[in-house]
């Protein structure tokens, strides 16, 4: 077993978090802005564009990664994974094609801008994160189809990170919108669709 090798993968997605929350803390954003002046338009873009540099390391990491299988996966288990996985992919691509220019900071480049509004509609109407809720199905259901121990290390970061950036989004959104959100997220749970169940 590769210690060395599973305790570089928990930094990198350590880094990787931190780098991501470094650079959305409003505070430096703010200086950021003060800094770059009219060019900040563009702060969101290289975010963006760093991100998934990172990203893409950790994934290349992470697949050349070789790692013991904790159990071996029974066919209906694979069925099973490989079904949330297509699901989950579709959902993830629904989001992004919706806020894929707004996420990315693309906008900078196209010179569109949009006036913010709290979404309500769609995924919106089931859970409040419709894209975390996909990407940890995702991340989750591709453990299930091979759980092995290097999968089950990035599902725990990914799903700890999330956690926590829901955490921190969450009080900006409250900030933000207001009462419209409070009675959102009273109305609407966090990212399972367990309230829509429960009221029909």
């Amino acid at each position: 077993m590769n210690f060395t090798a599973y305790i570089n993968l928990v930094l990198l997605w350590l880094a990787f978090g931190l780098v991501h929350s470094i650079l959305a803390y409003e505070p430096l954003k703010n200086k950021a802005m003060q800094w770059m002046q009219g060019k900040y338009k563009y702060y969101r873009l290289l975010y963006s564009l760093l991100a998934t540099v990172n990203l893409t390391y950790i994934v290349w990491y992470h697949i050349s990664l070789k790692s013991e299988m904790l159990w071996l996966p029974p066919l209906l288990q694979k069925i099973t994974a490989g079904l949330l996985i297509i699901v989950s992919t579709f959902c993830m691509l629904v989001c992004m094609k919706k806020y894929f220019a707004d996420l990315s900071g693309i906008d900078a480049l196209t010179g569109k801008t949009s006036l913010p509004h709290l979404e309500q509609t769609g995924l919106h109407a089931w859970v409040r994160h419709p894209l975390y809720t996909a990407t940890l199905l995702f991340v989750w259901s591709i453990f299930l189809w091979q759980p092995s121990i290097k999968n089950l290390i990035s599902c725990v970061c990914i799903t700890a990170y999330t956690r926590i950036g829901i955490y921190f989004e969450e009080k900006k959104l409250l900030r933000f919108f207001g009462e419209e959100y409070a009675q959102y997220k009273k109305r609407v749970a966090m990212l399972l669709p367990i309230r829509k169940w429960e009221h029909g």
